[in-house]
């Protein structure tokens, strides 16, 4: 399914993105419809930003539901190999997994950075409804006691240390139907298989169903089970990188003034100081660039958490490249004025956009302060 070419205007609270987003989701005509999302996001006064959405802030919006799905919605629970659905009653009661799934399918297929965090258990699920064929491992587990207990059984070498494994299990085992009983070497690994297939997936198997019913939504699951590879834009990756500066520094091209105009040795200067703040970020030494200058708490506590993915977030709305890439394509822009001094970040057009004058130029750190400055007031659109 397509998405069609009218809009579904939505409004949100950056304080309040789940409970803004599930109230609209929730709403019949609002989920049947394939338009695009118009975000538009309420200030803390309860006024409206005036920022229309040409795309910058459609991404940030799914930015920000993707981490309140996992994080504020109380639906998920993580596990060392990604997130699982945690066993909610009331949720399985109001359809929220219905509801995520088609959140997610919306995330994806409008452009916005993708949700990659379930488990590959969860996806091998979804995926083959196969249970008891999946590959498991206590990894698999998000609760970190059962998780120690099953991986004692498993690394079991003797009798001995068997038994002893066993008994921090004597709590639960015992109410699961069908384990092996009594447990010896030779069944233990049919025993911590079915009681991990039991935990993450059987117990759960109505979060499951809602997810896969969500996820029907524009005709994901069916393209997902068509084409496997395509598994990566829920799963969470093996090995999660975060992207590099000379990722963000490639993404954004500069968009120069004409070779030979007196403009262009300033732009080009100027590209050179904001790559290098690039690798400073990377390698966690803008703080020691600014040790001339009194940093407040607030901002040394910024910096240590900054890396180049949130600076791409600034630009666009999204700290990764969504599936279907950036439309428009990011870029970096200049403006000759010398008195303004603070990037300023257009995130409907993807572009960023910096001050060339004497200040922003100079041999010292200001440019660099004034980036920083920009960065964390960047929770609002800077410009529309």
């Amino acid at each position: 399914m397509v998405v069609t070419e009218g809009f579904r205007s939505i409004i949100v609270s950056r304080r309040n993105v789940w409970t803004s987003a599930i109230r609209q989701f929730r709403r019949p005509r609002f989920v049947e419809s394939t338009d695009m999302l118009y975000v538009t996001f309420a200030s803390d006064e309860n006024t409206t930003e005036e920022a229309e959405d040409l795309g910058g802030p459609r991404r940030e919006f799914f930015r920000l539901l993707v981490k309140a799905i996992f994080q504020e919605s109380g639906a998920f629970e993580e596990s060392p190999n990604g997130f699982i659905p945690r066993l909610n009653v009331s949720h399985v009661q109001n359809r929220v997994y219905r509801t995520i799934g088609q959140m997610m399918s919306t995330i994806i297929v409008q452009g916005g950075e993708c949700p990659a965090l379930l488990s590959s258990v969860v996806l091998d699920y979804l995926l083959t409804g196969r249970m008891f064929d999946i590959r498991v491992s206590p990894e698999d587990v998000a609760d970190v006691e059962l998780r120690d207990s099953l991986k004692t059984i498993d690394q079991a070498t003797t009798d001995d240390d068997l038994q002893r494994a066993i008994e921090s299990c004597e709590s639960w085992r015992y109410q699961i139907e069908g384990l092996p009983n009594p447990v010896t070497m030779d069944n233990k690994d049919a025993f911590v298989k079915n009681a991990i297939i039991f935990h993450v997936l059987l117990q759960r198997k109505s979060c499951y169903d809602q997810l896969a019913e969500g996820l029907e939504c524009y005709e994901l699951l069916p393209l997902l089970k068509e084409n496997l590879p395509l598994r990566v834009l829920l799963e969470m990756p093996k090995v999660r990188s975060d992207l590099t500066a000379d990722e963000v520094a490639t993404l954004l091209k500069p968009s120069y003034s004409v070779l030979g105009s007196n403009k262009r040795p300033k732009e080009e200067l100027m590209v050179v100081k904001f790559r290098d703040f690039l690798n400073s970020v990377q390698e966690r030494e803008v703080e020691e660039c600014l040790h001339g200058r009194t940093l407040t708490e607030a901002e040394k506590t910024f910096l240590r958490n900054l890396n180049p993915g949130h600076i791409l977030a600034f630009v666009t709305g999204s700290s990764r490249v969504p599936a279907i890439g950036f439309q428009p394509g990011p870029k970096l822009s200049f403006v000759h004025n010398e008195n303004k001094y603070l990037p300023v970040a257009h995130t409907c057009s993807n572009e960023l956009e910096i001050f060339v004058n004497s200040k922003n130029l100079a041999d010292n750190d200001e440019f660099e302060y004034n980036f920083l400055v920009a960065l964390m007031n960047g929770a609002n659109f800077s410009a529309v």
